[in-house]
């Protein structure tokens, strides 16, 4: 069972997170989660609806079929702002409090987690891009997206304690310790995040669909779904992500107790 949290005492993780599996671990943890990861994901809702009125007002391709410049600006922005907040997400479960104003662990990790994003974009570009491609680009479109998806999922995922140890302040946060410290930890955590992830997933694109997202330009209801749904995914990624790092590295020491 969760310890009780005294009245007053700083919030910190519960001390079962250790037990079971990954994927519940991070529902308990989010059960138990600070109050202000609540206001960080409505923060998250309203920019993502922001930005993505901004874009359609400035005629900005959304619709995914191509992805000219101007579309790929509007992902770096998108994918920076996400980035910020899962940060912020992230810090709160782990330490209880968010980041004191814009650090080097933060900047780091936002552009570790933002270049991480456009990489799956850039992916999934090739994947559309196939449809229209002549067959001589079909292998090599195939390959890249094959070998890229496969080896990203892979590094990213064995290097996944690093940015998280930029962002808390944690020491020895070097390439070779994150990536021994996820030694034999790639198929729980990808099959974690599957368990997470695909039920929110395929209830969040049914919500989008009621709501008018299914023909034509997407309605304000299915983007408000859409963006409900983005909320949810990140809230889930990053309870995860801080289950895995408590799990492989340990709680991060609070900044007050450095300071005291």
């Amino acid at each position: 069972m969760t310890e009780p949290v005294q009245s007053g005492a700083p919030w910190r993780p519960p001390a079962d997170l250790g037990e079971g599996s990954l994927a519940g671990a991070a529902i308990r943890l989010l059960r138990v989660a600070p109050r202000g990861m609540w206001m960080v994901l409505a923060v998250m809702v309203v920019v993502g609806l922001g930005l993505d009125l901004g874009a359609r007002q400035l005629g900005v391709p959304l619709d995914g079929r191509t992805i000219p410049p101007e579309t790929w600006a509007y992902l770096g922005v998108v994918a920076l702002v996400n980035s910020v907040m899962v940060g912020v997400l992230l810090h709160l479960l782990l330490t209880g409090q968010t980041p004191r104003g814009l650090q080097a662990g933060l900047v780091a990790f936002v552009i570790w987690t933002a270049g991480t994003s456009l990489y799956a974009n850039g992916l999934m570009t090739l994947t559309q891009g196939a449809q229209g491609a002549p067959p001589a680009e079909l292998l090599p479109r195939f390959l890249v997206v094959a070998v890229g998806g496969i080896g990203g999922v892979i590094v990213f995922t064995r290097l996944l304690l690093l940015p998280i140890a930029w962002l808390v302040g944690d020491p020895g946060a070097t390439p070779a310790a994150a990536w021994g410290r996820m030694r034999g930890q790639l198929v729980g955590y990808i099959l974690a995040s599957m368990v997470l992830s695909l039920p929110a997933l395929l209830i969040g694109i049914l919500l989008v669909g009621i709501a008018g997202g299914a023909e034509g330009a997407a309605s304000p209801a299915a983007r408000l779904a859409a963006q409900l749904m983005a909320a949810g995914l990140a809230a889930l990624g990053a309870a995860l992500n801080a289950v895995i790092y408590l799990r492989r590295v340990g709680a991060p020491q609070r900044l007050d107790e450095v300071f005291d």
